[in-house]
């Protein structure tokens, strides 16, 4: 059953009061003022194709009916977002050896999550998948807001969209370094920025595969070079 955010269940109630208030225009940095929480909206799902439907413009469940009207509040690059899914019925997903992976199936968490507006102000869909540690790994997946961006790196890409944000020659406080490096996965090379952490054993490791930009959150000794020499991601345009 798709678990709706605590934020959401606010978000819904927000469009109630306000009616067609979000809808009348202006600028996207005053709807995000007027309303904030919006943008902290999740939507959980336990399977891909649950996912897959709650962007199906013809679904009427309570997910599709508010991913739906997000589109009149958080602007183009959501709507972009949610557009592309639902026509393409699809959305890529993680595989490993060209198998789905197996998600973490743990009780009171989502294995898929929609974030409305994520890292570098973005819609991210999460997948959760089964990690042998029981660690909390995810792997984000969001497109890339231009297509010049994928003939980038992942440095690059970040350095224009967010150029404030932690990079190659800017570390955060809680960085222990940033860096690039060269990364096999099972169907390509990439150029991967990976950060790592003062106190957290996890890295960030960011890359572009095609037309996504990919974060895959992990502890590089249990997700290792041979687990990413794996990985790739289903083709929905094939």
């Amino acid at each position: 059953m798709k678990k709706l955010s605590i934020v959401l269940a606010a978000v819904l109630c927000l469009f109630v009061l306000s009616g067609c208030a979000d809808r009348r225009g202006g600028s996207s940095n005053d709807d995000a003022d007027a309303t904030p929480d919006i943008a902290n909206s999740t939507f959980g799902f336990d399977s891909y194709q649950e996912m897959i439907a709650a962007f199906d413009k013809n679904d009427s469940s309570e997910s599709a009916s508010a991913i739906r009207e997000l589109k009149g509040t958080l602007g183009e690059p959501y709507t972009r977002f949610v557009e592309k899914v639902a026509t393409d019925g699809a959305f890529p997903q993680p595989m490993l050896r060209r198998e789905p992976m197996a998600y973490r199936d743990k009780e009171g968490f989502s294995n898929i999550t929609f974030h409305v507006s994520e890292l570098y102000g973005l819609p991210w869909i999460w997948y959760h998948p089964s990690v042998s540690t029981g660690e909390n790994f995810y792997i984000s997946v969001t497109y890339l807001p231009d297509a010049k961006h994928a003939g980038m790196t992942a440095s690059e890409v970040i350095g224009e969209i967010a150029p404030n944000a932690a990079n190659i020659n800017h570390l955060g406080d809680q960085h222990e370094s940033v860096c690039e490096q060269p990364l096999t996965l099972h169907n390509r090379e990439v150029t991967a920025l990976v950060m790592d952490y003062k106190n957290d054993t996890r890295d960030c490791v960011y890359f572009v595969y095609g037309d996504l930009l990919v974060l895959v959150r992990c502890d590089p000794n249990v997700w290792s070079a041979e687990w990413f020499s794996a990985l790739s991601f289903d083709d929905v345009n094939k």
